[in-house]
């Protein structure tokens, strides 16, 4: 079965390859070539942090503790997965069914190694300034990643897309900007739609969202400036604006 699987997905990187764009930078929204497709069933994976070994310019340093970004992921998935109800041209399967699906076909362990298989390499370009770009540089021809989205499709009622989450960044900061305080809460993702017969990567959203609580130096306010909730910093990155041309998405 494994080999059968390599040598068909070494015939499809064949005739793909021409098809991903690469290049320092890529943009949000529906990628180049991709305007017209809309994927009948996509597998919706649950969110995790964006993988250290991938990381791209300008991506800030996380000190959020794992508690609190398993929290961010947990508000990820839900948001994102109601984002397909009521939506004609879009069909998914949730978190848990891709996990029952892997689980029945024995493939259980399969989310687990994306990390590794996006590990940086020396052949990767290295200057990538955002996420769409570090996929599309340096990840979408990877056989061992091709195997992985065919495994993925087989094992979840044939998927023709996958739909990716990243927490790319989570961070609490309190500084002194020139006699003002602030105490700021600021954390980023990414959401890939990625073709699982090819790698092509159909569409990205993405959004950065800050919340902050500020007081003059000089006031006569006393005792200390809290960090904002994590609830005031979903309630901006959790947004409409996240599925900004996503491929069928009617907006009402």
């Amino acid at each position: 079965m494994l080999s059968a699987r390599l040598i068909v997905l070494s015939l499809v990187l064949a005739a793909t390859s021409a098809c991903i764009t690469s290049g320092p930078s890529a943009k949000l929204g529906v990628q180049e070539g991709q305007a017209s497709y809309v994927p009948a069933r996509i597998a919706l994976v649950g969110c995790q942090v964006w993988p250290d070994g991938a990381r791209f310019a300008k991506l800030p340093l996380t000190n959020a503790k794992p508690a609190e970004l398993r929290e961010l992921c947990a508000a990820a998935d839900g948001y994102l997965l109601a984002g397909f109800q009521g939506q004609p041209y879009m069909k998914g399967y949730s978190p848990r069914f891709v996990v029952e699906g892997l689980e029945q076909a024995g493939d259980k362990e399969l989310l687990g190694t994306l990390p590794q298989i996006w590990s940086h390499r020396a052949s990767d370009s290295g200057d990538a300034v955002n996420a769409p770009a570090v996929y599309n540089s340096s990840i979408a021809q990877r056989p061992e990643w091709l195997l992985w989205l065919n495994r993925l499709s087989t094992d979840v009622h044939n998927a023709d897309a996958v739909l990716l989450p990243f927490i790319t960044y989570a961070y609490d900061h309190l500084y002194d900007d020139s006699g003002l305080y602030v105490a700021e809460r600021s954390a980023g993702i990414v959401v890939l739609l990625i073709d699982t017969n090819n790698g092509a990567l159909i569409w990205a959203g993405g959004r950065d969202a800050v919340a902050a609580n500020k007081r003059l130096s000089n006031g006569n306010v006393t005792g200390p400036l809290n960090i904002p909730p994590w609830t005031e910093l979903k309630d901006r990155l959790f947004i409409e604006d996240l599925w900004k041309e996503f491929p069928g998405r009617q907006v009402f």
